[in-house]
């Protein structure tokens, strides 16, 4: 949501200077945006809310409480959060920050070694190796050095398979050149056979 849209949020109060009908127009758009954003089932629950600032606070309310019940849920998410075969580290990367920032919403700070270490638990068997390379190396962890890591090494990997396929097409076109000359050749002499039988 731009700068514009979020004054609709916070203060969620029209300032001095814009009209009833802008500031009505801002609000509609707002809201709107937010609509846009959130998943049918919970737009079910907040569908009834007047206001940006309205939709917003319910939103809060029903789906960032900072009860117990609910910290608890969001570090049992983060604990048990895995990254899925077919997932690229950018997609992985971002359902953990999701998980990290819903946690530092109820006031949950998460250390930055902690960070490290559940992101790093967190990926395939397959990054076991850049892991523990990683952790031999370093005498401290930083998020930001890991995430780098992490993206460069997936860099090359894609590089690898890339190559890897290239070579592979080569392989099996010259497989091909060669059942073809191979095929070519039989039938040139099964015909020079013929040939000298009807001779």
């Amino acid at each position: 949501m731009d700068k514009d849209k979020w004054i609709a949020v916070d203060p969620g109060t029209k300032p001095t200077g814009v009209s009833d009908e802008q500031w009505k127009k801002l609000d509609q758009k707002g809201k709107s945006t937010i609509q846009l954003c959130v998943s049918d089932s919970v737009l079910l629950n907040v569908s009834g809310e007047a206001t940006t600032k309205a939709l917003w606070d319910k939103l809060g309310t029903l789906y960032q409480s900072k009860s117990l019940v609910n910290k608890l849920f969001l570090r049992k998410k983060l604990y048990n959060l895995r990254m899925k075969d077919g997932d690229s580290v950018t997609e992985h990367l971002n359902a953990f920050n999701t998980v990290v920032s819903q946690l530092a919403y109820v006031d949950i700070k998460i250390l930055d070694e902690d960070k490290c270490i559940s992101l790093l638990c967190s990926l395939l068997d397959s990054w076991d190796s850049l892991a523990i390379a990683i952790g031999s190396n370093a005498t401290a962890l930083h998020f930001d050095e890991i995430v780098s890591s992490l993206l460069t090494e997936e860099m090359r990997r894609k590089n690898m398979e890339s190559q890897n396929g290239d070579a592979l097409s080569v392989r099996g076109q010259t497989q091909n050149r060669n059942k073809n000359k191979s095929s070519s050749g039989r039938s040139k002499s099964r015909g020079r056979s013929n040939l000298q039988e009807n001779l």
